[in-house]
């Protein structure tokens, strides 16, 4: 039997260097091209009915206001296709942090102030929230205006614990700047990541070129939660505008 020690050991060996090249030879290749995944990514994301977003941005001041008193941060909520959304943004105002609530279902919108509450319908008048389209629309959105963009294939990536394109290229803001209100603006250096088993878009990284190349402003958007069943209803009780 001490016989077979040996070969035994040597043909374990082998195996186990056979399993080794074969792990590291089976690493992410991909397969498709820059366009071919976009245009995937602008299916998928066409189907999505419902998606959990953090909306964040960094850089120089940018104000809401007519009086330069208000500054958005971050905006975190839910999308409900075709033009429902629910949130939470969060503003700076005079060095202080308020947090608003807002829930938008067709073309009427509702906020929600710290200490008043209850929720208020916002006039076409005194405002408006970012279009929820923005995520959908297949001419106008965000994805289908990276579909036409002329991105190029950075690699593949771990992102939350999934494999993801990464794409990178320049953007013009185009319908993002009306739909935002005017904070996207110009042209904007792009990074994309889109899940490489479902396309679904992950995460999108927009840095404004034009802004202060010293502080420059950087919009993020990370997408989760794709299809979770979300109801929406106006408030009760709401004061109307």
């Amino acid at each position: 039997m001490k016989r077979w020690i040996g070969p035994a050991l040597c043909l374990l060996g082998w195996l186990y260097l056979l399993a080794n090249t074969a792990c590291r030879s089976a690493s992410p290749t991909p397969a498709l091209s820059a366009p071919e995944i976009l245009q995937r990514a602008a299916r998928a994301m066409a189907e999505i009915e419902t998606v959990h977003f953090v909306l964040e941005r960094r850089g120089a001041p940018d104000y809401l206001d007519t009086a330069r008193t208000m500054m958005l941060r971050r905006v975190e909520g839910d999308i409900v296709r075709p033009n429902g959304l629910r949130g939470t943004a969060r503003i700076f105002t005079l060095g202080m942090v308020t947090e608003i609530g807002v829930l938008r279902i067709g073309e009427r919108t509702w906020v929600a102030f710290p200490g008043i509450g209850r929720w208020e319908e916002l006039s076409p008048e005194r405002g408006t929230v970012i279009d929820p389209r923005l995520f959908f629309d297949a001419e106008q959105g965000l994805p289908a205006l990276l579909a036409r963009a002329e991105l190029r294939l950075v690699g593949v990536e771990t992102l939350e614990g999934r494999p993801a394109f990464h794409l990178h290229g320049e953007v013009p803001s185009g319908p993002l700047e009306e739909w935002s209100l005017g904070l996207i603006a110009g042209r904007l250096r792009a990074d994309l990541w889109v899940e490489a088993r479902t396309f679904r878009i992950l995460r999108v990284r927009l840095v404004e070129r034009d802004s202060d190349p010293q502080d420059p402003t950087v919009w993020q958007i990370t997408l989760s939660d794709f299809n979770r069943p979300i109801e929406l209803h106006p408030p009760e009780g709401s004061a109307s505008s």
